[in-house]
């Protein structure tokens, strides 16, 4: 902020002496102290204007488990991340100017635990918005209870409930979950229709809440002549009673379904498929639950496909900004939310809990970390949702407006089609009918046979029509072989790669888009060179059905250079459609089949993975002014790559630890030779300043850990000097004692920081 600016300021405060006398006093910092005092005076009076008003409250909903054989770190990784948002938001103007405190409320899995957590979150009078609770039987039951209070109270409410028909009558209430009726089963109707099945059954529980809204949903739009067969299995100490699935399995068997919705809970399908295979009837499946689950030990040696609905995310590919905020972080190990061993857990007693190695350093893309960090990240995104959402709000808006104009926002700006809000974890936008997510679900399957889940060969969108549109599974590797003329100012490499793809679904290059190919300025064309090696027919060296490419091509890449040169980086080849009416999805080989073997010079390969986002196309008509947002996939094949320092080591450090060396030695001369000391510690001073200058130039909008280097060996020889000056002084020669201060200074201060910095440097080296 300018001087100027930050006078207008000032004035324009009002009259009220506090705030007045707090402006004045941040412009006599800025004046005499300098600029760089700005924010930090700014602040102070935001701070005091803030203090006018109490602040504002978002409370997070949410059910630790205490049956896992470790804490799983959601507990963990909520506090953690939500505190982040929460403080991010208040250092960004807060919510309408208040400051925001996020609660926690945690149900412990208790019906009348949450009951009461949604009750007290609504009396209490500076709640703004709400988010979280995701068990549906629970919320119904707190919705019960509490739906006229929330309702009268207005309070924007930015649940999980995975049922949306429990919020229909709450105008306030939306969910980030998918609705049954314009997303789930839509896709999965028009999925049965093409893989032509006429006949299906539905496997249930009795009084669950999800359990039973899949199967009112499968007969509401499949139809109940082609539902065959329809039981709901009670639940005791929370297991299927064997009788129960027996007799299940016997009229399945006798009825003949070709496809059977199965929605029991994770941990009881292994249960139900032994059975199934014990009476030599597999017919395919369709589950609900995580994706991971499909390959659970018990479930992946079931002789049939399997079918699962996927909401975050979809086997062996990584969320891409969730990696990217894992790669960037200065401490990485802040991300790593696992806990203690959990000794209450029933795991332990029956013996399917397993020791963990604690000699293994902390992992933070173990599957049990990443969904901590993937569910904590969900709820911050709500959390900063509802601060976007408030923030064109009047600045004099009273909690009870500030509700009123949330829950308008949420349902116009950020209406499908219309509006998207970017968030850490996700886009977000809701339908207005159902003031559900509008979220595409992804359908996952276990083919038989082959122990590994993977994408369905096709998937579904819905159009603005609200037609449903079938997109093609693209399972494809990129497999890099060489990469070089690395060049970070220009941020562009040269790769050299294999691209290969199953063409049963008429894959082709020519749909591919490289989005982040170098586009030359001259020309404007992509600088890529594309061979054909095989193009999917019969083959004696190559498989069938394999469309295999070399592809030469100059890539950009966005470096970051605060650790160089000690860094790590990014470098990665992003495909995408081409074109918006061929669009599809990218599903690679599981990481323990891909070649990891390439060269890169200058480098050192550490790791690699494929990575997915979803973005979408912006317009607004300028003629109707009518806005609409088009969603579409790309994936990112990335690979992690060390920089060789031998060559900096060489020609930097080995030259700064002589200088320093030099200039340390020259504190033993005797003080009655100062010329010469002071001239070899100023001649070492020099060389440092020529030694930087001497470098080849680096365009960073950070200081890179090379000019931190250099900062301190200016600041160790700049100190050196200084206290040489000291010791000879006229004043402080006869005081004995502070004499002898100085020199313990000089022979021990100068290699405790050099050893604190090549520690420093080390770390940064290894992380």
């Amino acid at each position: 902020m300018t001087f100027a600016g930050l006078g207008l300021y000032v004035r324009a405060l009002g009259q009220r002496p506090l705030q007045r006398l707090a402006g004045i006093i941040a412009l006599l910092l800025v004046l005499c102290v300098g600029p760089s005092t700005a924010p930090a005076a700014v602040q102070a009076i935001d701070d005091a204007d803030a203090a006018q008003r109490p602040p504002v409250a978002v409370p997070i909903f949410f059910s630790s488990n205490t049956d896992d054989c470790y804490s799983s770190g959601i507990v963990t990784a909520i506090k953690r991340i939500a505190t982040l948002a929460q403080n991010y938001i208040n250092r960004t103007g807060g919510i309408a100017g208040r400051k925001l405190i996020v609660s926690l409320y945690d149900d412990k899995g208790d019906t009348q635990r949450a009951t009461a957590n949604l009750a007290e979150a609504i009396s209490d009078p500076q709640t703004v918005g709400m988010v979280g609770m995701t068990n549906a039987t629970r919320a119904k039951a707190a919705l019960g209870a509490d739906g006229k209070a929330l309702s009268a109270s207005g309070i924007p409410f930015l649940s999980d409930i995975s049922v949306t028909s429990l919020i229909a009558n709450y105008p306030s209430v939306f969910t980030t979950r998918p609705s049954e009726d314009e997303e789930r089963m839509p896709i999965i109707t028009a999925f049965i229709k093409e893989m032509k099945y006429t006949k299906v059954a539905f496997v249930g529980l009795d009084g669950n809440v999800f359990s039973a809204n899949l199967g009112d949903s499968v007969k509401k739009f499949l139809g109940d002549d082609a539902v065959v067969s329809d039981r709901r299995l009670k639940l005791t100490d929370d297991k299927l009673n064997p009788a129960d699935i027996a007799a299940t399995v016997e009229e399945l068997k006798a009825k003949g379904p070709e496809l059977v919705f199965l929605s029991v809970g994770g941990k009881r399908l292994k249960d139900v498929f032994s059975q199934l295979k014990a009476a030599g009837y597999t017919p395919p499946l369709f589950v609900t639950g995580r994706a991971d689950m499909l390959t659970a030990k018990g479930n992946g040696s079931y002789p049939n496909d399997i079918y699962l609905m996927a909401f975050d995310g979809f086997p062996d590919v990584y969320s891409e900004r969730l990696r990217d905020l894992l790669l960037t972080s200065i401490h990485p190990e802040y991300w790593v939310f696992e806990g203690a061993k959990n000794d209450a857990a029933p795991g332990w007693k029956d013996g399917t809990c397993k020791v963990r190695d604690d000699d293994l350093p902390p992992n933070p893309l173990e599957d049990d970390n990443i969904r901590a960090l993937q569910t904590a990240m969900r709820y911050a995104d709500m959390i900063r949702l509802i601060a976007e959402a408030a923030r064109s709000a009047p600045a004099a808006a009273n909690v009870s407006d500030l509700r009123e104009f949330i829950v308008n926002e949420l349902g116009t700006t950020y209406a499908a089609g219309k509006g998207v809000f970017k968030g850490r974890f996700g886009n977000w936008s809701f339908r207005p009918a159902s003031r559900a997510a509008a979220r595409a679900p992804l359908i996952v399957m276990l083919p038989r046979g082959l122990g590994h889940a993977q994408l369905a060969p096709f998937q579904f969108l819905r159009l603005r029509n609200n037609t449903m549109k079938r997109i093609d599974t693209l399972y494809a590797d990129i497999d890099l072989i060489h990469a070089d003329q690395i060049d970070d100012n220009n941020q562009t490499f040269l790769a050299d790669f294999y691209i290969s793809m199953n063409d049963r679904n008429g894959a082709s290059i020519d749909q591919i888009e490289f989005s982040n190919a170098y586009l030359d300025p001259g020309s404007n064309n992509r600088e890529i060179t594309i061979q054909p090696i095989h193009d999917g027919g019969k083959s004696d060296a190559y498989p069938d059905h394999m469309k295999i490419y070399q592809v030469t091509g100059k890539f950009l890449y966005s470096p970051n250079l605060r650790n160089y040169p000690f860094d790590t980086q990014r470098f990665s080849i992003d495909i995408q459609p081409k074109h918006g009416n061929a669009a599809f999805i990218v599903q690679p080989p599981p990481a323990s089949l891909r070649d990891k073997s390439v060269t890169v010079d200058g480098w050192d390969p550490k790791d690699n993975y494929v990575g997915y986002d979803e973005d979408f196309v912006r317009t607004v008509d300028a003629q109707t002014l009518e806005p609409s947002v088009v969603p579409f996939y790309k994936a990112s094949f990335v690979w992690l790559m060390k920089r060789q320092t031998t060559d900096y080591v060489l020609r930097v450090v080995v030259p700064l630890g002589f200088i320093l060396f030099i200039a340390y030695l020259s504190i033993f001369i005797s003080t009655h030779h100062f010329e010469a000391i002071v001239t070899i510690q100023v001649t070492a001073l020099l060389s440092a300043v020529a030694l930087y200058l001497a470098l080849p130039k680096l365009d960073a909008n950070i200081e890179t850990l090379s000019d931190r280097l250099f900062l301190f060996t200016y600041l160790v020889l700049s100190v050196i000097i200084a206290i040489t000056i000291a010791r000879v002084n006229r004043r402080i020669e006869p005081i004995g004692w502070l004499k002898k201060g100085l020199a313990f200074l000089h022979i021990t201060l100068i290699p405790v920081m050099t050893a604190a910095m090549a520690y420093y440097v080390y770390q940064a080296s290894i992380a």
